[in-house]
């Protein structure tokens, strides 16, 4: 037998506990679940408010605990009785260890016993001070609700009443439907979110809606029967909120009366956030409107981003561990990933399996990856959001990033390959593998080139255009060519028509013959009175051809040839015009360019360097790259956008200043460049948006990530 399956059996230091007599206290109640059809039993001490779940095996030795036998007899009894799965001594000193400290044991004579307890409470609370440095997610406890709970109940009873679950989806529904209707509104608005002048609202709105979220949470314990004697204070990336401990729930033996208990925080911030929103749509301005709309964002997108989510251990996490029946998802998750590593890198023939099944397999190994991919990014971009505004909190909650999610991880991986007395065996090469791989990822990371890219959002444009805008006002009397016609040059547009302009012509002409007259009869009478009517007359001709001018561009032609693109073609007959107006665009489809919009970052990388590669793809077209035959930047910032499309306003990605007509104007200036672009194959029109991408060359990713901290400290901080 080698050592490690030893181990599961027989454990060194048994002697020191194989003497004692152990019992359950009276006051311990025993509860049955059912987990994937298993049967399990959870213990619960009311007095600690403690809870341990233990599988059939695991009870059944617990359920042998007296004073009449030492713990060695009863664990020899059972091993002897040919039950089929009986717990090691060393799972049996754990799990003696930890009811200890629950204060679910009664002891006599165990002073060896008590000792073991005492060493294992002690590495329990060494446990407990290290992860004091992960204060992303430290809790402290502050006072116990139950009687407040208790004196208040019926507000729970209403709550999770038939009524004001029609009251809940009402207001869900008129939420929704305000939402829709002032979408472009709501994200314009969460420009000015994290704004110093607004952040300490943020946090008190935050703190309120999590009071009522946790509020929800203890109603629906007392709902099914349980008990709440803790609400305390958690560190959720450095920011104190409240917090309850619902663990009473894990006692209900119906899953859905926990899927509930989980759910009832969520429910009360859906119903919070749609009040919000329906307040901020029908308040006029002012400081209600931006309460609701602080209220609105806290309780919706934290919501999303953590208490829904399954990825982290908030609400969804417990929920979805309930639909699964698979209690302790993360920790198996990690011990899963570990026997993977242990079973096929390291090739420990001994690893202990933790899935009984493919599908449970393939949920640890999904949800172990994804959820710590998940945390990581989620923390980092949080950290590079607030970054802009506030320097030194960023870099703290940065080095704790780095400290609690890279640097302590690493240091207790390489002290279980060099160290762990299971990997014995296969230390060699486990040590090898595990140093080459952070040899490789160092490598790759500082020596390997990769492409080093930027994407810049830009609209297509011809490459000769023409707006065909009235030079005169009048009635749209025919137009002559549908939208998507193509015309050639000279060819008739439209036709316009004016009454007024056709009286002035008249007019004009009458003042000329009534002149003329004056000029005949001074050239016999008074022929000093001649030169000023010669003067009048040569005046009033220059006014009559401008008049006819205006009524020669009535008819308006096509100045180049192309396609005739107008909106509003079919409506234009009987409509008047004023002069000034766009009746459409002459567009020549020959040629097109893509207009990009470049911030003053990455424009400097291209004034210095010609780009290897340049590349098109326009919306819609994703799987359709469009060749570059020329690039030029034009090296004077601008401060208004090619196209409105590209502004947040418009849907795109280049932030824009606040205030009226001032959807193209960028709050900081920005380059515009030039690419002659191919447009073979794709529906080419003249205004499309897509994005730009240069290939600038091949360098190590940690020298792009290095510079990317540069230009950011250089943005916002002038370092």
């Amino acid at each position: 037998m080698i050592l490690d399956q030893q181990r599961k059996i027989f454990h060194e230091s048994w002697y020191r506990l194989s003497g004692s007599r152990i019992a359950l206290r009276a006051s311990v109640r025993v509860r049955r679940q059912m987990y994937r059809g298993v049967l399990w039993y959870v213990l619960f001490e009311p007095f600690t408010n403690k809870y341990y779940r233990l599988p059939p095996d695991a009870y059944e030795f617990i359920s042998r605990l007296g004073m009449h036998k030492t713990v060695g007899e009863i664990w020899s009894d059972l091993l002897n009785s040919g039950a089929e799965d009986v717990p090691g001594q060393g799972e049996v000193i754990e799990m003696l260890a930890q009811l200890y400290q629950a204060n679910m044991l009664l002891y006599e004579g165990a002073e060896d016993g008590t000792k073991l307890f005492e060493r294992d409470k002690k590495n329990t609370q060494k446990k407990v001070k290290s992860s004091l440095l992960n204060i992303f997610f430290l809790r402290i406890p502050i006072f116990d609700p139950e009687p407040l709970l208790k004196r208040f109940r019926w507000v729970g009873s209403l709550f999770f009443s038939k009524f004001f679950f029609v009251v809940w989806l009402a207001t869900i529904a008129v939420a929704v439907k305000f939402g829709i209707e002032n979408f472009d509104a709501l994200k314009d608005q969460a420009q000015g979110l994290l704004a110093p002048s607004n952040i300490g609202w943020v946090y008190v709105c935050t703190v309120l809606v999590k009071i009522l979220h946790e509020l929800g949470h203890s109603f629906a314990v007392k709902k099914y029967g349980g008990e709440v004697h803790t609400i305390g204070i958690m560190f959720m990336l450095l920011v104190p909120l409240p917090y309850m401990d619902a663990t009473a729930s894990w006692s209900f033996r119906k899953k859905r009366h926990r899927a509930f208990v989980g759910a009832a925080g969520m429910l009360c911030e859906f119903f919070i956030a749609s009040v919000a929103l329906i307040i901020w749509a029908n308040v006029g301005g002012g400081f209600v409107k931006g309460i609701a709309y602080n209220v609105l964002v806290m309780s919706s997108i934290s919501t999303v981003l953590f208490n829904i989510n399954p990825l982290m251990r908030f609400d969804g996490y417990y929920i979805l561990t309930d639909l699964l029946d698979m209690p302790n998802l993360q920790q198996h998750s990690v011990l899963h990933l570990k026997y993977l590593l242990e079973r096929f890198a390291f090739r420990k023939q001994d690893a202990q399996k933790i899935a009984t099944a493919w599908s449970e397999a393939v949920i640890y190994t999904v949800y172990g990856i994804s959820s710590a991919i998940y945390r990581f990014f989620l923390f980092t971009g949080f950290i590079i959001a607030i970054s802009q505004h506030y320097l030194i909190l960023s870099v703290i909650m940065g080095a704790m990033l780095l400290l609690s999610m890279v640097v302590m991880p690493v240091g207790r991986f390489l002290k279980y390959v060099f160290y762990s007395p299971g990997l014995m065996r296969v230390r060699l090469r486990a040590v090898s593998l595990s140093v080459s791989f952070f040899a490789i990822v160092f490598g790759a990371l500082f020596y390997i080139p990769v492409p080093d890219t930027f994407t810049a959002p830009g609209v297509l444009e011809s490459g000769l255009y023409e707006n065909t805008i009235v030079a005169t006002s009048g009635r749209v009397a025919k137009a002559f060519h549908e939208s998507g016609d193509r015309v050639t040059r000279g060819d008739t547009l439209v036709v316009l028509e004016n009454e007024e302009l056709g009286f002035q012509l008249e007019e004009k002409n009458s003042e000329i013959n009534e002149a003329l007259q004056e000029y005949y009869r001074a050239l016999n009478e008074t022929p000093e009175n001649m030169h000023p009517l010669e003067k009048r007359i040569e005046v009033l001709r220059q006014e009559l051809d401008e008049l006819k001018r205006q009524r020669d561009r009535l008819v308006m032609v096509a100045g180049i040839g192309g396609i005739w693109n107008s909106e509003d073609v079919d409506d234009f007959e009987g409509k008047w015009v004023m002069k000034g107006d766009s009746l459409g665009m002459l567009l020549d489809t020959s040629s097109f360019d893509f207009v990009a919009v470049v911030s003053q970052e990455e424009v400097s990388r291209l004034f210095t360097g010609r780009p290897a590669r340049v590349s098109v793809r326009l919306k819609g077209e994703a799987f359709q790259e469009l060749p570059v035959d020329s690039v030029y930047a034009i090296p004077a910032s601008v401060d208004k956008l090619p196209s409105a499309a590209l502004s947040w306003q418009g849907g795109g990605d280049i932030e824009t200043r606040m205030g009226k007509n001032a959807s193209e104007i960028t709050a900081e200036p920005v380059y515009l460049v030039h690419a002659s672009v191919h447009t073979d194959g794709v529906s080419a029109m003249h205004g499309r948006s897509g994005k730009i991408r240069f290939h600038l060359g091949d360098v190590p990713l940690a020298v792009q990530g290095i510079r990317k901290v540069e230009q950011t400290l250089q943005k916002y901080y002038k370092m």
